[in-house]
This record gives structure tokens, sequence and C-alpha cells, in this order.
């Protein structure tokens, strides 16, 4: 059942065994998984079917440069940031679970098999294929992805990326939710703090706030805060008025705060023919790109933090790509939302020349055929099509393309949330989120780039050139990767070092779990949402097994 909170009714929030806070991809696959499971689950979203400029305003807070803004990549609106997600689907890898020596605070109390488990499940949630993500394994076109290159145990060069419609979780199992008969997602309710039982180490209820202004506790047996790394971090830091946070004895909640560190940087550089650089197709019809990342054994000898690659397109702000397609979107930028717009003027200001207007108007009038094409294209592939078209690439000139890395940040108690003295309208207080950078996380950078540059010397093939002198600069401005909030309540085996177990559940708080990137312990250098997805999966199982529920009956159709 889906309803909106002007309908509750004591009826609809009595014998609640479990209640999900936050209706993104982890609160969405969450409630699909236990639909059927013979208990009562709420589904509890603090927006509507449609963002409003009102809601977005409880993520306003403040950050420090170069992190984006609280509200940007966040939304209150049934389906989360899934509504302006991208759709990259990447799995984490082995070696992301293991304690590393050189990897401050690394290592997770689960192992990669625990996760991977669930991955092919968390694909069909995402409609992203089969759970492959080898080029030769997935694409029928076997091109390597520069002719003649081949894997020396350095660099794995058969790796892709697979590409989600994007799915948009609040519209596609949007029709489940409301058919399900012990299942009630309850819009416009929005978690103002937790309530503890009196002189027990348990949560009591939910306090929530209503469309109406009128405020209620809503009892449950069990609470998943499924809110999002910043999120879950501000309602546990403000849920005790009288204290430092509820499951925050150690003071641990809202620290190691990480996202992914990348740029653009140097010149890749092809000497047999072209690479593979487009969208491909894969056997089970997904968009798809190359990609490609040091082995395991790699990052080990050479004490690396795991980094992936990509051939990128010229800076949209530079005119001198030449390319009317990429000067029409510049100059239309201002239609774009806000983070790709943000995404585009950072470019402009950190990768490339920022080019007058003028030069960036004769590439589009020296093109209008091509950029006829491209709107054309456009509307069918992107817009108009059921799976769209991920963005627009468009390679140099010159045979060359810039080199985008990503890679993950070293867990720092440091980085973190916190709360401001600041109110919003519900009077929890805003957030300032105190993003911090490792110098740890510039030296592997640049260490891997020099391996890198080594290795494809090696192949005869292809090099990577870069300016020595002002690679550390360059890599020192590396921004966060705008939307992966990472860390706020990590896993740990003992809560000396986390904030919640193996199964997700606060150490203090044994009936309070957290579905979210917050639990991640590090983060590989993969986009968090299919490794989400596959959590809340596997919390899923766990809380069947603990309500002694039927096996899952929800269709991902």
């Amino acid at each position: 059942m889906l309803i909106y909170s002007s309908d509750l009714c004591d009826q609809t929030v009595a014998d609640v065994r479990v209640c999900i806070v936050g209706a993104g991809a982890a609160g969405i696959t969450l409630a699909c998984e236990l639909d059927g499971c013979g208990h009562k689950v709420l589904l509890l979203e603090a927006g509507g079917l449609k963002p409003t400029a009102a809601t977005q305003d409880y993520y306003v807070g403040a950050a420090n440069p170069p992190h984006p803004r609280s509200s940007e990549w966040r939304r209150v609106v049934f389906g989360g940031t899934t509504s302006v997600w991208g759709g990259r689907c990447v799995p984490f890898d082995p070696i992301d679970f293991e304690p590393r020596e050189y990897v401050t605070n690394s290592g997770w109390p689960i192992s990669y098999a625990e996760i991977a488990r669930y991955y092919p499940r968390a694909m069909q949630y995402c409609e992203a294929g089969e759970f492959d993500f080898t080029a030769t394994g997935s694409i029928d076109r076997g091109v390597p992805t520069i002719a003649g290159w081949t894997s020396d145990g350095v660099i794995d060069n058969d790796l892709i990326e697979r590409y989600s419609p994007p799915t948009r979780f609040g519209k596609k199992y949007r029709a489940a939710l409301r058919a399900s008969r012990n299942v009630t997602a309850i819009l416009g309710t929005r978690c103002t703090g937790l309530c503890r039982a009196a002189g027990d180490d348990r949560i009591e209820g939910v306090e929530v706030v209503l469309q109406s202004g009128k405020r209620r506790v809503i009892h449950a047996d069990i609470v998943i805060l499924a809110m999002g790394g910043i999120e879950t971090a501000r309602i546990l830091l403000a849920s005790d008025r009288n204290g430092s946070g509820f499951g925050n004895r150690m003071d641990l909640v809202g620290r190691f705060y990480g996202c992914h560190l990348g740029c653009v940087v140097g010149k890749f550089v092809p000497q047999r023919g072209k690479a593979a650089f487009d969208f491909e197709k894969t056997r089970d019809g997904i968009y798809c790109r190359r990609k490609f990342q040091f082995t395991a054994a790699a990052q080990r000898e050479n004490r690396l933090l795991n980094t992936a690659f990509r051939l990128h397109f010229p800076a949209y702000s530079d005119a001198s790509h030449k390319s009317s397609v990429m000067s029409t979107i510049y100059l239309a930028k201002s239609m774009l939302i806000p983070e790709y717009r943000n995404i585009i003027e950072y470019n402009a200001e950190h990768l490339a020349v920022k080019s007058p207007a003028r030069q960036h108007w004769r590439n589009v009038v020296m093109g209008v055929p091509q950029v006829i094409r491209f709107g054309i294209d456009w509307t069918f592939r992107i817009h108009l099509a059921r799976r769209e078209m991920p963005y627009n690439l468009v390679e140099s000139q010159n045979g060359s393309y810039p080199l985008e890395f990503n890679c993950e940040q070293t867990p720092m108690e440091s980085s973190r949330i916190m709360l401001l003295s600041d109110r919003d309208k519900h009077a929890i207080p805003r957030v300032r989120i105190d993003w911090r950078r490792s110098d740890e996380d510039i030296v592997s950078a640049h260490r891997g780039f020099v391996v890198l540059r080594e290795a494809l010397s090696r192949t005869g093939v292809c090099r990577l050139e870069f300016d020595d002198s002002k690679l550390h600069e360059r890599l020192a401005s590396a921004a966060p990767v705008w939307s992966h909030h990472l860390g706020t309540t990590r896993m740990a085996m003992s809560p000396r070092n986390g904030v919640v177990d193996s199964n997700c559940a606060i150490f203090d708080l044994p009936d309070v779990y957290v579905a979210s990137s917050a639990v991640f312990p590090t983060g590989s250098h993969a986009n968090p949402t299919l490794t989400i997805v596959a959590l809340s999966l596997r919390m899923a199982a766990h809380l069947r097994g603990r309500l002694n529920a039927p096996i899952p009956t929800a269709a991902l159709g």
C-alpha cells in the first residue's frame, strides 16, 4: 500500500515489526524483499512523488570546498537520489574487503564472498544485466581496448562498467509496493529522531513529523535507517537531545566520512589505431564502457589505493575541441540540473581554459548538421528510449584521450559529519560536512600514475603523457566525486572500531540497522549504488531469518 501522511491512522501504525526510514535504493529494495514476509512493514519517506524546493531545504547545510554543497546529489523524494542517478553499476573487488597494512583503517568484518552472492540479484534490481564485468565475457565484438594491448599482471584492461537504464527506484517499484498487503509506504513523513526505551539499549520508536506539521511517534520492533551516508549520521547525532547522539558511545558516528577522489590527468595516446572509447552494448543489451585498473597484486606490490581509469573526452569549456555538439551542450548548460551544470563549470575552472562564448558559437555554426543529428539522436536514444544512452562522448581530434581516474580514499577519523547550531523548519540541526583528504591519497595516486606510465610504455602500443613537475599539484586539486557519501557509520568487528556490526546493526542499539553506504569501512574505486543494493539484499535475508519469514515473493518485473 502507498499512502500520504494525511491518510495515516492509528491502525496503520499499530503492531509494526519493521520500520524503514528512507525510500531510496536501499529502503525500496528492503521493502520489496520484505513484501510477503507475514509481518507489518512501514516504509517512511519525507518527500512525495516529486521533489520540491521546500523539502529540498531539509538538506541545506555547510560543506568545506571543494566538497559540493550539502544539498547537491541528494533528493527528498520517493526513490531518493536514484531520481538523478547516472546509472553506473560497478561491483567492489575482493581486495577491497581485506585489511591492507598500507591503507590505514582498512578491512571489512565480512568477506567479498558474503556480498558477491547478492550481486546477481542486485543487478536485477538495477536492471543492469548479467553479473559479468569482463569485456571478453560480455561483448560479442571481441576487440581489445587497444589493439595489441594485453594484460601484464599490472593492469587489467579486460574490464567494463555496466549502466542501469537508469532505474528510478521510486517509479520502477511503486506498483509492487502499492499492491503489497504487508508493506505500507507513507509519503510526506519525515523522521526527526529516534526514541530510546527508558533505561534500555533499544529503540522504542521513530519520531516523525507529518505534512500537516503534527508530530507523533511510530513504534516498531526493528528500525532501519536507509537515509544515505550524510542523513543517517545526522539523525543519530540529533536523536540524543542531552548527549552526543545515539549509537555514538565511542564518538564514531559521522566520522570516517569519505567519497572518491577523481579528476582528469594526462593524455593517453594509442600508437596503433583507435581505442575502444564509445559506449558498447553487451550480449544482454546493456550499455557499457571500458575501464582498466591495477590488479590486486600490483596494488599490494606498489602500495596503491584501488583506482580505476577511463578514457575521457575533452573539456566542454575549451572550444579548441572544435565539436559543435560539445559547444552546444556548454552553451546550454543552464538547462541542466544544477549538479551536472556544476560539473561542467568545475571542468571549466580546473581542467581547461574557459573559451569565450563567441568561439563556442563558431563551433556551433560550423557544425549545424552535426548538432541536428545529435538532437535527433538525443531525442530517440536518450530522451525517449527506455534504456538511455548514459551520456554524450566526443573523441579528441588528435587521436589522444584525456585520462580520468577515480580512486578510494583512506578512511580518516577527522573527516566527518557534524551538527550546526542552525536548525531547519522541523528543529533538526543542519549538517556541516568537514570533508578531508589524507596525504596518503595523493602519494598513492602520484605513485599510481608513474606505475601506469611505466606499464603502458612496456606494451609498445600505447603511452601515457603527463607533466611530472605538475602531477602532484594536479592530483592534490582532485575533488571528491560528487554523489558518493561513505563511511559515517562504518561496519566493524567491535564498537571500538565502528558503529555497526557485520549485520549492519548498531552495536549500542541492536534493533536499529543501517542500510546505506554509511556502513562502508572503505570505498573501493566503484560507484556505491550496486553494493548498497547488494548489502540491502543481504540485510533483508538476515531480517527474514530473524522474523522467521518465508521466502520473498517480490517480483522484479
